[in-house]
């Protein structure tokens, strides 16, 4: 061991805080140094020590297991400065070094220090495919969320298992706001039920919707009326869709009318040929008797599980 080496490891057992600090940052601190100094009691030399660009990755490896969170916090924003020159070469000898550390800070027991990986990681390709697995599964999240969203790595099978069994109740709400989702992961939100999913899955216009599956969810929004602006402004609603969406909003938007005790039978049924004429839609019956079946329809108003009946318990659908 050099004379300079024997000095400064000197220095750094016998200096005050700040001073081993300064030692752990300086660029020209030899490396046996710096591996003295990233076991020191104190967390602030340990996190200048990853501050240091000539720190070797053997000693930031060893501080992933550092009991500090404030240093592997540090550990995890170094490493994120890292990930963009990574490439997906299974030569690269930076991607191979850097690898195992990124795969323990992704399971870090700190949700910060998840968070800084997964943000980091959200729009790349060339990070180890295990981490971003593991992140997108986080049960926090706002760790899970940047990549379930943006992540380019992640395929039609990860974001059904993800649906199928979702880790956190806003998994679901996190793939909705995918862009391009197919017509199978929406059929795997709709079947999920989800008002909240669903509700931002019609809001993200490139969301691929089957029109059975909006069929499905015509039937839903007339209990889930905050629905509405969003179904009216998807985009490419056919003729037909569109049509049995105005009778829905229509039928939901009468409702709280037709239920009311006060007004005339003859005056509710006329409202309803009134709407029906309008929206180009079949007429209701004749009311006759003490129960009159609206016309059973699949588009429009009134729904085919729209009944209009008088009991003893007054008018209702």
């Amino acid at each position: 061991m050099s004379g300079t080496v024997e000095n400064m490891l000197r220095l750094a057992r016998e200096s005050d805080t700040a001073t081993r600090a300064m030692l752990a940052r300086n660029a020209t601190t030899p490396h046996e140094v710096l591996a003295f100094l990233s076991k020191d009691e104190e967390p602030r030399v340990r996190a200048s020590v990853i501050a240091n660009t000539r720190a070797p990755f053997s000693v930031l490896q060893g501080l992933t297991e550092d009991e500090n969170s404030p240093v592997r916090e540090a550990l995890a924003r170094r490493v994120a400065g890292i990930l963009p020159s990574l490439t997906s070469s299974a030569h690269d000898r930076l991607t191979h070094i850097v690898q195992p550390i990124l795969l323990r800070l992704a399971a870090d027991a700190a949700e910060q220090v998840r968070f800084i990986i997964a943000d980091a990681a959200k729009h790349l390709s060339t990070v180890p495919r295990d981490a971003v697995l593991r992140l997108a599964m986080d049960s926090e999240i706002r760790v899970a969320e940047p990549i379930i969203r943006l992540s380019p790595l992640l395929t039609e099978e990860d974001l059904l298992a993800l649906v199928a069994t979702p880790p956190a109740s806003a998994t679901l709400q996190a793939v909705a706001r995918r862009a391009g989702i197919s017509e199978a992961i929406t059929d795997a939100l709709i079947a999920q039920g989800d008002r909240l999913a669903i509700g931002l899955m019609l809001e993200n216009p490139s969301a691929k919707i089957r029109a059975a599956s909006m069929d499905d969810v015509l039937n839903r929004a007339r209990f889930n009326p905050e629905w509405f602006p969003s179904l009216m402004a998807r985009p490419a609603l056919t003729p037909d869709t569109a049509i049995r969406l105005a009778g829905v909003v229509a039928e939901t938007m009468l409702r709280p009318l037709m239920q009311r005790q006060d007004m005339d039978d003859a005056l509710l049924f006329r409202i309803r040929q009134c709407v029906a004429d309008r929206l180009g839609l079949p007429q209701p019956n004749l009311p006759g008797g003490t129960s009159r079946q609206v016309d059973p329809v699949t588009k429009g108003f009134p729904a085919k599980s729209m009944i209009w009946r008088t009991d003893n318990n007054g008018r209702r659908f």
